[in-house]
């Protein structure tokens, strides 16, 4: 859980001055359209898309079997409100959590 704390302040130590000096229009097109005009910005996004798909096929599956779906729904939260960064590590926090204490 400290991971996804650590992550979500990063992440929003980045965005919020970058939102705050440009507005919100500014954000939207730095952080969605202007990466797709260079290809090593075309081949990170299309890489972290395919993290967020991956992760998410894998998690609700898992979520439903541990009996988290709640959590799930969270993350799917934080990946569009944060980051993957900060999804992962909390869906992970939990999962482990859920299974510690069925064991």
């Amino acid at each position: 859980m400290a991971l996804a704390a650590v992550a979500g302040v990063a992440q929003n130590a980045i965005a919020l001055p970058y939102v705050r000096k440009h507005g919100t229009r500014s954000a939207a097109d730095f952080f969605v359209g202007k990466i797709w005009s260079t290809v090593p910005g075309r081949f990170a996004m299309v890489d972290l898309i395919l993290v967020v798909i991956a992760f998410h096929v894998w998690a609700l599956p898992e979520a439903r079997r541990l009996g988290i779906v709640r959590w799930w729904l969270v993350t799917v939260l934080l990946t569009f409100g944060v980051g993957i960064g900060s999804a992962i590590p909390f869906f992970l926090a939990v999962r482990a959590r859920t299974v510690r204490l069925a064991g």
